[in-house]
């Protein structure tokens, strides 16, 4: 299999990751997005008022068990193709992502076994290197961060199942 054939097969499963747990991502998503307004509640009786909500765009990467296993207090952003490209890094630079969720799932692929929400304004501000390795396949090279480097605002949001 070539690495052409190799990369394509990775990014289709990839997507059916994505697709499979969109659903959660979802549900996370407005989990933490979406509050209850208490003064609706208390004063006119509405639970939930949504009136506007202001878009926002969240970059989302799943990874798979065994890479939790190895880097559970990491995240990788990729940093660079050699067909120059942009990727996700110059897409946060000009400010096309406001958030990231990244996340790992279990062995069997049936559910979200850690995550994080980071805010990407403040991932913008910090002056943090990351260390840049080569992806396997070489289709790519990726950026890696460690958690712990960040200030305490960047993660607005962290899980990890018992």
């Amino acid at each position: 299999m070539t690495n052409l054939e190799t990369n394509k097969t990775d990014f289709e499963r990839d997507i059916k990751i994505e697709h499979k747990f969109a659903r959660t991502l979802k549900a996370i998503l407005g989990n933490q997005f979406i509050v209850q307004d208490k003064i609706e509640d208390l004063e006119n009786g509405t639970d939930f008022l949504l009136l506007k909500v202001n878009p926002f765009r969240v970059g989302v990467r799943l990874r798979r068990h065994k890479y939790y296993l190895q880097y559970p207090n990491e995240f990788t952003i990729r940093w660079e193709r050699p067909s120059g490209v942009d990727t996700e890094i110059h897409k946060i630079r000009k400010g096309l992502v406001d958030y990231i969720l990244y996340g790992f799932i279990d062995e069997e692929e049936n559910k979200i076994i850690q995550y994080f929400i980071g805010d990407l304004a403040v991932f913008m501000k910090t002056e943090i290197k990351p260390i840049i390795k080569p992806n396997d396949p070489l289709d790519s090279w990726l950026a890696i961060y460690r958690l712990s480097y960040f200030p305490e605002d960047f993660v607005i949001k962290f899980y990890k199942a018992n």
